[in-house]
């Protein structure tokens, strides 16, 4: 089998990458869609509120499960003794 040009491995590979960009941009809107389902059976989309602000809500949110994450990753300190 012949060895593949430059210009055909370059092509291989842009082909590879604009697939994956794509499955990217489709897990994105998967979970864009599934978040905003979420939001307005909440009531969300009832609210006067300013895309910033409610941003900044969504924020504060991530942060607060991020921080209960970061709890349940840190081991347990050892107990006075236990050696």
């Amino acid at each position: 089998m012949a060895r593949k040009t430059l210009s055909e491995r370059k092509a291989d590979k842009l082909a590879e990458l604009n697939r994956i960009k794509a499955e990217l941009a489709e897990l994105e809107s998967k979970a864009a869609e599934r978040i905003g389902k979420i939001a307005i059976a909440a009531g969300l989309g009832d609210l006067d509120i300013d895309d910033a602000a409610m941003r900044k809500e969504f924020e504060a949110i991530a942060s607060k499960f991020r921080k209960g994450e970061a709890k349940q990753a840190a081991p347990a300190p050892a107990a006075p003794g236990a050696n």
